[in-house]
């Protein structure tokens, strides 16, 4: 070398990366990477490219909280065949990158018309590779399923395919401090995601404090706190999928892994607070253990409670509220969340001026519960489901205005609490006169609100009546949204007070199977009687409201008498039954649930087994065994059944004159059947009219909260000639 020579530095090899990412976050890695000195991005659907030298490449791997995977494409081709793909693989110069005495495995996303099969794509990427070192060395590699030497990713999409090298080796939101199969619903860099997207970057300059009301396994909080720590989410992982590559260079990747750990902030540098609740054991037993193994313990704290009871502490401030809270799979769980939505936002309004609230749903209508409105939304995918992330300011220009208690109601709710506040009170004297607890409010009143509303003491039943297929069904959750909104305004009664169905009609066992496997029992009065109910497990909930008076018929009448019930349901004509002084009841019905709830509601009122029996039968056969002789029987048989614990399928229009003979020849003859059923279109025959004395009471068996609904059952007095 010469005086007037210089040495050049070899100029470092440069990677296109594909950086993937959660969906909505695209905009969020890319500025992540752009403060860990990586500019030279583009952003894609769910993922960013990234053109880096090899410790740019390891800086991503270490440093990324957002990405999924990194990715180094190898080649790209068409596939019009298997063969085109076994060629296209095949053209990989594979010794570049591995030797023969590596483990692989191969992940194969997507097919097309030729390749219809992922396991398929894969075993012939895999064949393409070995028989290329079979060529070159007369050895292959072997597959390993866990932890292989390389990890290879080949992804068609139509008719172009890409194959690549997974860098990562696996899903960067393993951090490593949270258990495989432990409760994990949000993944670790969604999660980070969300914290950068929020404004959360670690630095005091932020927020003063993380609160999560429903922590789950703390997953926010930890991420929070791995930022403030200037932790690495890289330096707890074991495994990359770059360990096995010829050009990884352990030298580098061991010198950026300890100047990580030199990063790394002490806890009492930090002047930030970590604070979470959460109502579930085992969530909170996750948490706990989660953050044992992220090294915070004493930094992360997490309490059994829920967040509306716990005593947060709001010293520094502003603070940043983060929340995954349910999003409701069913009906039913979707509208009792409409309390707990709007809970949570007063409780963030109330506790937290000044600050922000960051809520991930995926129900639009549930957001809108939060008494504030957002600055921004972000459509996320989290685990398949399409969310949205909102931002919530806590400032006073964002707060919806009005009475706190209509925050988050529509006109629509405003109108429907207005109807049922007018029907309330039409109602109130008669109410208070009788002394009724349990009523219907409201039936379909305005045609657009298709429910019908029970009342049973401070709790409301609701049945939404299902809707034609002619209506578009994002109305009709707006107009059932609007109905539980209402509510807790119009009657005072608590969110968490009000149940939620769909009413449809049932056939067979489902008439008597559960809707839930929890149990919700209340026990309400009825003109002396006690009764009990279940709002929540099955489509009825026990008592049939409108035969309120039928029941009172029947309690004026049965002093001294022998009672048959048939198709007795819960019971509760026996009951009342018992309450008039009759001498006996007998109760029947096929079904094991009713049975057993009969009994229950006959010891409720301490009536003895002795006197007032229940049989699980099919009534038809039960009738054709002609047991015992009866001076007061009620009838109330449905309108259709196929159970199978029947010998036929029951029709009532068809089947009521067998039903009705076979009564009647029980009763004795001076005794009588009251006959009654729900079938609008119900006639009864003329043979029934002809053979027996018929006195229609259909009217006098609606009392004022069913005056509107005069078709809601039909019911007679019949008595021999």
């Amino acid at each position: 070398m010469t005086d007037t020579q210089t040495q050049t530095a070899p100029t470092p090899a440069a990677f296109d990366l594909e950086l993937t990412c959660p969906l909505g976050l695209e905009h969020v890695l890319a500025q992540e990477l752009s403060d860990l000195g990586l500019t030279q991005t583009r952003l894609g659907e769910a993922q960013v490219k990234l053109t880096t030298d090899l410790a740019g490449l390891y800086t991503a791997c270490l440093w990324s909280r957002v990405a999924t995977r990194v990715m180094l494409p190898l080649h790209s081709f068409t596939v019009d065949s298997a063969q085109d793909l076994y060629d296209g693989v095949a053209s990989v110069d594979w010794a570049a990158h591995m030797t023969a005495d590596c483990t692989i495995a191969i992940d194969c996303h997507g097919t097309n018309q030729v390749i219809r099969n992922t396991q398929f794509g894969a075993v012939r990427a895999k064949d393409a590779i070995a028989d290329f070192f079979m060529a070159k060395e007369q050895r292959r590699p072997s597959v390993a399923k866990q932890q292989p030497d390389i990890r290879i990713a080949l992804r068609i999409k139509r008719n172009q395919a890409v194959i690549s090298l997974d860098v990562s080796g696996e899903s960067l939101h393993r951090r490593g401090y949270r258990q495989q199969g432990a409760m994990a619903p949000l993944k670790e860099n969604l999660a980070a995601g969300l914290l950068l997207r929020s404004g959360w970057s670690g630095k005091q300059t932020d927020f003063a404090q993380l609160v999560d009301p429903m922590c789950g396994s703390g997953t926010f909080l930890i991420e929070a706190a791995l930022m403030s720590l200037n932790i690495a989410p890289g330096l707890r992982r074991p495994y990359w999928g770059f360990k096995g590559w010829r050009q990884h260079d352990h030298r580098l990747w061991q010198q950026l892994q300890d100047q990580a750990k030199n990063q790394r902030k002490q806890a009492q540098e930090l002047g930030v607070r970590f604070q979470g609740t959460d109502r579930d054991s085992k969530a909170i037993a996750a948490a706990r253990e989660n953050i044992k193994r992220a090294g915070l313990v004493g930094i992360v704290e997490v309490t059994l409670s829920p967040f509306q009871d716990h005593e947060f502490n709001w010293d520094q401030s502003p603070s940043l509220i983060m929340v995954n809270p349910p999003y409701g799979e069913r009906l039913g769980d979707e509208m009792a969340l409409v309390a707990l939505y709007r809970q949570l936002g007063e409780w963030a309004v109330t506790h937290n001026p000044g600050g922000h609230l960051m809520l991930l749903t995926s129900n639009e209508q549930l957001a809108r519960q939060i008494p504030v409105r957002p600055d921004k939304n972000t459509r996320i995918l989290n685990g398949g489901l399409e969310c949205r992330a909102y931002q919530f300011p806590l400032s006073e220009k964002h707060i919806k205005q009005g009475d706190i208690a209509q925050i988050g109601m529509s006109s629509g709710a405003q109108m429907f609490a207005n109807r049922l506040q007018k029907n309330a009170k039409r109602l109130k004297k008669w109410l208070t006169k009788e002394n009724i607890q349990c009523y219907r409010l409201y039936d379909a009143d305005m045609p657009e609100y298709a429910v019908a509303i029970d009342i049973y003491g401070d709790w409301a039943h609701v049945q939404e009546y299902q809707a034609p297929k002619s209506v578009d069904p994002e109305k009709v959750q707006q107009r059932l949204f609007d109905v539980v909104a209402a509510l807790p305004v119009a009657l005072d009664i608590p969110e968490t007070q009000i149940v939620v169905k769909q009413r449809r009609r049932q056939a067979g066992k489902q008439q008597y199977e559960r809707m839930d496997q929890t149990q919700h029992e209340l026990t309400v009065e009825e003109h002396g009687c006690d009764f009990i109910v279940n709002l929540h497990d099955y489509l009825d909930t026990g008592l049939f409201l409108d035969h309120r008076p039928v029941r009172k018929l029947i309690q004026d009448k049965a002093n001294g008498k022998r009672f048959l019930n048939l198709f007795c349901y819960t019971a509760s004509a026996s009951v009342h039954a018992g309450q008039g002084g009759a001498r006996s009841t007998l109760s029947v019905d096929m079904s094991n649930t009713y049975t057993d709830w009969a009994r229950r509601n006959l010891a409720l009122n301490e009536f003895s087994e002795r006197d007032h029996k229940v049989v699980r039968d099919d009534c038809f056969r039960w009738l054709e065994k002609g047991e015992g002789e009866f001076d007061l029987i009620f009838m109330d048989p449905p309108t259709f059944s196929n159970s199978k614990k029947m010998a036929d399928v029951l029709d009532v229009q068809r089947d009521h004159i067998e039903l009705i003979n076979g009564a009647m020849a029980l009763l004795h003859r001076d005794g009588e059947l009251i006959f009654s059923n729900n079938y609008r279109r119900f006639v009864l025959d003329d043979e029934i009219l002809t053979r027996y004395q018929v006195e229609d009471i259909t009217r006098r068996t609606l009392d004022p909260d069913f005056e509107r609904n005069t078709k809601i059952h039909q019911c007679w007095i019949i008595r021999h000639k």
